[in-house]
């Protein structure tokens, strides 16, 4: 038996040792309060925003966006959970989901058990334990562990388990930083998670297991998938979960197609990605709450960007040669705005010729094709009719800078153009007289108003250039320029996003003028003779096209549409400089492929949709020199529409019948003998067009000086007040400047004098050179033969 010391230290070893166990569970009690009562307030289902995902309008991949830590997904399921999915994922992470208490204790044992070995690692967490862990992710230990045990507790006390397997689809991982099934469905299977099969739903379940090593965009990732989606498929038909058909179907596709997938974006489309991602941004971050739930589709059409990239790159195997160092092509739809091709350059990777630079959003000098909208404002202001004439004639305003004498880009004149022929010939003297008429500030503010210019230069700054190229503009303004024509003079915008876009009721230009210009802009009749039918821009069918050549050919420009597309194409330089004589013919020639391509029903031209006519309006057969009506003399007549009440009503008068002495070739007289006499026709042009006349073929009569009262002499060149300068390493006979006159009636000589003396006797049509020489002189015009003068003009020489 015990002595009595004995059981005294007994007693107290067992009290030392309850102190100790009870003071040393002080902490762990404490530590599970702390990890209980962390549980309690964690236990809430957080997700990070969706993050958008970009296809093109076939449901290709594009791109997409991630969120601050470059993840991506995080879609809900819209509706309920497709049953696939469901079973899928239950049978691979958490069978019991639907009757434990968020805690499966015989799989934590099971799990602690094997990797108590050298097995692989085995996990006992279930579905609510795995929410626990993705929405507060640390290391593993007990602690955490224990975190996650009673998180997931409170989880499925708190919410429906439907709600929370919802919850856990969003955010399981998918490999590729990728968040949820949602997404992953539409980024690997190009489908809405509704739509996925057996074998997709299991390799979806498989990813998670090792979303790293299962990588679905490797081939040995997705074998490793395929292998564990197997085994998720023989479960579930081990299970009854699949039929015996389901299942074979299933192993079928699963191994048919190994499941490495491919993606493939459209060619060349990185710079219209960049575009669309800018114009989008701005969106997404001020909506950072947005729900996505589906891709947003873009306007890119695969096949057309695949054309036009291949035809960029042919146009620069063809062209490089003579200069050019990239190019530019958008294709839109005329009547959505919609964007379905979009090239910014031949190859973005292209360090020598500057790829990286999107070329269809890059400024560069217009060329002529701001014309359309400088005739259009003639027409909307009613300055100009379709009978006006504009004169192609030698041109020079005289400013405080200087003189200013423009030309056209192939050194010629044309004479006489009706407004059309003007136009579609795209003359640069004809756009500048209707400038100049209009107004440089009234033209400047409708430019504006297109959103051609951005007003933060002034009027005077462009003067007369907003005509023939002195405005830097973007391809993608051209199109939308142009796209005001194409809709009836109603606002047109780009868009890059797929969607129903209400049309914005703004006008820009009446129908009428949009019509009008358009008809102009699509007569193949009306660009000859500077672009020939049936030369680079015959088309077969009707395109309203305009070109444009800046410059020193540094820019050759194309904008072409009709009723369906716009397409507009650019080339030129990356550094600026002169190619060999590219023009817009030959932007032309690319347009004109690519509306063969959008429309080959039209090629042969059996299916023509002309451009409708203005409405309300009469047409009227109009000689081209004069713009009056046609007479039975003349042999140049266009059809021109007008408004009733705006018609011309006064026939032609230029194309007139004359009795000619057929000896003498001069006018026959009373005096004449009857054999003698012959008639012939004469095109008599006004007087300022008498050189043109004369070097172009046109033979005046002489006048007989009998009735003088409407005579009259004008001085054109040079204007009063010029000042010249003499180059003293040039010899004097080469330092002259040309005497031009405008008379009226024709005469057979003109006099010229230089400071009161005669200097030189012209004939029709009376031009002559002065030298020149150091001082200040008058110089001054007459009829030979009766005493009626010019007004005198001033110039002024001086010695450099």
């Amino acid at each position: 038996m015990e002595n009595k010391g004995q059981k005294k230290m007994k007693v107290l070893i067992r009290t030392k040792i309850t102190s100790i166990v009870a003071i040393l569970s002080i902490p762990v009690f404490f530590i599970h309060l702390v990890i209980f009562m962390s549980a309690f307030f964690n236990a809430t289902l957080i997700s990070p925003p969706a993050t958008p995902l970009f296809e093109d309008k076939d449901g290709n991949y594009l791109t997409d966006f991630p969120n601050k830590d470059n993840e991506y997904g995080f879609w809900k399921i819209d509706g309920p959970i497709p049953p696939r999915i469901k079973e899928a994922f239950l049978m691979a992470e958490d069978r019991e989901f639907y009757s434990h208490w968020g805690v499966n204790v015989k799989s934590l044992v099971r799990a602690f058990i094997n990797n108590m070995g050298n097995n692989p690692i085995q996990g006992g967490s279930t579905i609510p334990m795995q929410i626990a862990r993705m929405q507060e992710p640390k290391q593993r230990s007990v602690l955490n562990k224990l975190k996650e045990i009673y998180t997931a507790l409170f989880l499925v006390m708190k919410y429906p388990r439907e709600q929370l397997l919802v919850h856990y689809l969003r955010i399981i991982p998918q490999g590729n930083q990728m968040h949820g099934t949602a997404y992953a469905s539409r980024r690997y299977f190009r489908k809405p998670l509704r739509d996925i099969s057996w074998a997709e739903a299991a390799l979806l379940a498989s990813v998670i297991k090792a979303p790293g090593k299962m990588n679905l965009f490797s081939f040995e990732g997705s074998m490793k998938a395929a292998q564990r989606a197997r085994i998720i498929l023989t479960l579930l038909f081990k299970e009854g979960t699949l039929s015996a058909d389901e299942y074979h179907t299933a192993l079928e596709v699963l191994y048919s197609k190994s499941y490495q997938i491919r993606e493939k974006r459209p060619q060349n489309s990185l710079h219209y990605l960049f575009r669309f991602l800018d114009s989008y941004r701005e969106k997404y971050e001020k909506r950072e709450s947005i729900n996505y739930t589906r891709p947003i589709h873009t306007t890119l059409d695969p096949d057309l960007q695949d054309y036009l990239s291949a035809a960029a790159s042919r146009s620069m195997a063809r062209y490089r040669p003579f200069g050019a160092g990239n190019i530019a092509i958008i294709a839109a739809d005329a009547k959505t705005g919609c964007i379905l091709g979009y090239i910014g350059s031949e190859n973005y990777y292209d360090k020598e010729n500057d790829g990286a630079i999107n070329y269809a959003f890059q400024p560069r000098s217009s060329g002529s094709t701001l014309k359309p909208f400088v005739y259009g404002l003639g027409l909307e202001t009613k300055t100009f009719s379709p009978a006006s004439i504009l004169a192609d004639l030698p041109f020079s305003i005289l400013s405080t800078k200087g003189e200013y004498k423009p030309g056209n880009f192939d050194d010629d004149f044309l004479g006489p153009l009706l407004y059309r022929y003007a136009l579609a010939n795209s003359r640069n003297i004809p756009a500048i007289r209707v400038l100049d008429e209009i107004g440089i500030d009234k033209t400047y503010g409708y430019l504006k108003s297109l959103g051609l210019i951005t007003g933060e230069k002034p009027a005077e700054y462009y003067g007369y250039g907003l005509a023939v190229g002195g405005v830097y503009v973007t391809l993608e303004q051209l199109i939308t320029s142009y796209g005001i024509l194409a809709n009836d003079g109603f606002a047109y915008e780009l868009h890059f996003e797929n969607r129903d876009v209400k049309k914005k009721e703004v006008r820009h230009m009446s129908s009428k003028t949009a019509r009008y210009i358009s008809l102009f802009l699509s007569d193949p009749l009306a660009r000859s003779p500077s672009f020939k039918t049936l030369s680079t821009l015959g088309f077969t069918f009707p395109i309203a096209i305009k070109t444009g050549t800046s410059q020193g050919y540094r820019d050759a420009w194309t904008i072409a549409y009709n009723a369906d597309y716009i397409v507009g194409v650019w080339m030129g330089h990356p550094k600026n400089v002169r190619m060999n004589h590219v023009t817009g013919s030959e932007t032309a020639l690319i347009a004109y492929q690519i509306f063969k391509y959008l429309q080959p029903e039209k090629k042969s031209g059996l299916y023509e949709e002309p451009f409708p006519l203005p409405r309300a309006v009469i047409p009227r057969k109009i000689c081209a020199l004069s713009g009056k009506l046609a007479g039975m003399h003349c042999n140049n007549i266009s059809v021109e529409y007008f408004e009733e009440g705006e018609e011309p009503h006064d026939y032609c008068g230029l194309h007139q019948e004359f009795a000619i002495d057929k000896i003498s070739g001069k006018p026959a007289s009373s005096m004449t003998p009857e054999d003698q006499v012959v008639t012939q026709s004469f095109t008599i042009l006004p007087p300022e067009y008498a050189a043109w006349a004369a070097r172009h073929g046109y033979r005046t009569p002489e006048t007989v000086y009998e009735n003088l009262k409407d005579a009259y002499i004008t001085i054109l060149h040079p204007h009063s007040g010029t000042r010249l300068i003499i180059d003293p390493e040039t010899p004097g006979e080469f330092q002259s400047i040309p005497l031009q006159v405008r008379v009226n009636p024709v005469i057979p000589e003109v006099l010229w004098l230089v400071d009161g003396e005669e200097y030189s006797a012209a004939g029709f049509p009376y031009t002559s050179r002065w030298n020149l020489k150091q001082g200040i002189h008058t110089i001054q015009a007459k009829f030979a033969r009766a005493h009626i003068y010019s007004e005198k003009i001033t110039v002024e020489v001086k010695a450099y």
